[in-house]
């Protein structure tokens, strides 16, 4: 979640050095770790790192989408439904596609058409970037 660790990659690393089992591993959700306008804005940057840093230990993936809530006067941080928000998904599904048979798995969505939708886009997105999904 947002607001506990892990909220970086560096802080994935920490804690899988204080854990010390070669059995623990990643569970990438860059939603999860957006938690700042700076993360926010900078999603594709904070995807490449995690990867670049954390792509040897990823073992699982979760897809969706998150907002910014534009008319609260505080930082407000949404969910949704991939396609709706603004992660990088292009960025996302191409550092995914370098590492070797790792689910995607969508979550969080309150209806089948839901999942449906979103399973569609992210498809979408492979297929303009040349990936199969």
């Amino acid at each position: 979640m947002p607001w506990i660790h892990p909220d970086s990659a560096d802080s994935y690393l920490r804690i899988i050095k204080a854990v010390d089992r070669k059995q623990f591993a990643v569970h990438m959700d860059p939603v999860n770790i957006i938690n700042s306008p700076k993360a926010y804005f900078g999603n594709g940057v904070l995807i490449k790192e995690c990867f670049k840093k954390l792509g040897h230990l990823i073992r699982s993936c979760h897809g969706k989408d998150i907002t910014l809530k534009e008319d609260a006067y505080s930082t407000q941080l949404e969910e949704c439904r991939p396609g709706l928000g603004q992660l990088e998904y292009r960025v996302y599904l191409q550092e995914l596609s370098k590492l070797k048979d790792i689910p995607l798995m969508l979550e969080h969505l309150p209806t089948a058409d839901e999942y449906e939708k979103a399973a569609a886009f992210v498809r979408s997105v492979g297929k303009d970037i040349g990936i199969t999904v």
